[in-house]
């Protein structure tokens, strides 16, 4: 086919231009605005402070081009917000630890208190790992099995499965398969 004769190809996409650039990057720099200042306040609601300012780091007023400003701003958003995950994972875990500890306090005030049978039994159902329930049983000198009780089937009862077969009554006997293949 002759180059001449080709259709040609229509951009993709306008370029765009100066003006739709800005507005662009200016609504994106109102939205990471609006990320930062609520990943700041949820921070400053846990930990009671606002993140530290590193002095290291140079202001947005400095750096002149819009596209590489927005990058900058868009990773310290990033990084404020994985600061806030792990804030919050941090203050679960401690929770956790922090009840985890309450109850076996409790539980092991009075070893007849029906709390440390219920504690034990969730413990049997919920933890799998031997090396979990044998660092349980270590740390709390808690009679735990290394290995969770695991129910087997019984077997069947043959003789009642007999039994109840001889006692039914028995059908008329029949000819036997159909005709043979072949035959």
């Amino acid at each position: 086919m002759d180059v001449a004769l080709a259709p040609t190809r229509r951009p993709r996409r306008k370029p765009e231009s100066p003006e739709a650039k800005t507005r662009r990057l200016r609504a994106l720099e109102i939205t990471l605005a609006d990320r930062e200042h609520r990943a700041r306040t949820a921070y400053a609601e846990l930990k009671g402070v606002l993140p530290r300012q590193r002095g290291h780091v140079r202001p947005l007023g400095q750096i002149d081009d819009d596209e590489t400003r927005l990058a900058v701003y868009r990773a310290r958003v990033e990084r404020l917000e994985a600061l806030l995950d792990q804030t919050e994972r941090k203050r679960e875990t401690r929770a956790k630890i922090v009840l985890g500890g309450a109850l076996l306090a409790e539980a092991q005030m009075d070893p007849d208190d029906p709390l440390l049978a219920r504690l034990l039994e969730i413990v049997d159902r919920r933890v799998q790992r031997p090396r979990d329930r044998h660092a349980i049983a270590e740390t709390l000198g808690l009679p735990i099995a290394p290995m969770r009780a695991v129910q087997e089937p019984s077997p069947p009862d043959f003789e009642a499965m007999v039994a109840e077969a001889l006692s039914q009554p028995s059908a008329p006997p029949s000819s036997g398969p159909g005709p043979k293949k072949g035959a």
